[in-house]
């Protein structure tokens, strides 16, 4: 399978990784499409040896599934120069938030069109992904990424407010902890390993209300831990996070 990427920036670099992690393209089978000469150039070489072009048309055109992974403002300009005729046949996935499918059709005709959201650790083949109804091809390949899971393109967006950008928040909660550690004297680096250890040990046990009640034993040290952080309603400040993320997109 060849595969054209349109924009290069870290989730199209993200997506290539992934791609040749799980060896999904071949070496040369990668297309890419960049304005960023610096991008184009890191497209090229290791570990992508991707064709790179200014041009999309050249991406498309050399493509079996193109993956929209630009900024919708940004892919709104590129195709007024783009041939739709060159998607005969082929699949595009969008990766771009907010585009709904009509606005997509509009830029570029009525082509095989998956809408998906993916995070960064498909890098890694370990992220989260949500698809839309897609060709079996493309869902193998979701697949190999990390968890994929199909979903109604009226979910698509509440998919990257509570995992894509659920990575950002998520970070943001180590990196208070971490912050914690260094308020109390630890060194930087101490804080942030310990802050991520007891994190990845909280991710490895699972159950994590069990988790909590297992910790927090009556009288204890962590319950009033926990009680500070009710008080504080730190699950309504999460929960609405994530509102506020869904809403921008929305």
């Amino acid at each position: 399978m060849k595969i054209g990427i349109i924009g290069f920036g870290n989730l199209g670099r993200a997506l290539a990784a992934g791609l040749v992690k799980s060896e999904s393209v071949s070496i040369g089978g990668l297309f890419v499409c960049d304005s960023d000469p610096a991008a184009r150039a890191a497209a090229e070489n290791d570990p992508f040896f991707a064709h790179s072009s200014e041009d999309a048309n050249s991406a498309i055109r050399n493509s079996d599934v193109i993956f929209l992974t630009v900024k919708s403002h940004v892919f709104e300009e590129l195709s007024a120069n783009i041939d739709r005729r060159l998607f005969d046949g082929k699949i595009v996935v969008s990766f771009m938030a907010g585009a709904q499918f009509d606005r997509i059709y509009s830029l570029i005709g009525d082509v095989t069109l998956v809408r998906a959201m993916p995070s960064l650790a498909i890098s890694v083949c370990e992220g989260v992904i949500g698809y839309t109804s897609a060709p079996p091809a493309v869902a193998d390949v979701f697949n190999k990424l990390g968890y994929a899971f199909e979903t109604d393109p009226d979910k698509i967006e509440k998919v990257m407010a509570f995992s894509s950008c659920g990575l950002g928040f998520a970070a943001y909660l180590i990196d208070a902890f971490a912050a914690a550690g260094q308020t109390m004297g630890f060194p930087p680096d101490t804080a942030a390993r310990i802050a991520a250890l007891t994190f990845k040990n909280a991710v490895d046990r699972g159950a994590f209300r069990d988790t909590v009640r297992a910790v927090a034993t009556p009288g204890g040290a962590t319950e009033q831990g926990i009680k500070h952080m009710d008080a504080g309603d730190v699950y309504g400040v999460v929960a609405g996070a994530v509102g506020k993320a869904y809403e921008r997109m929305s």
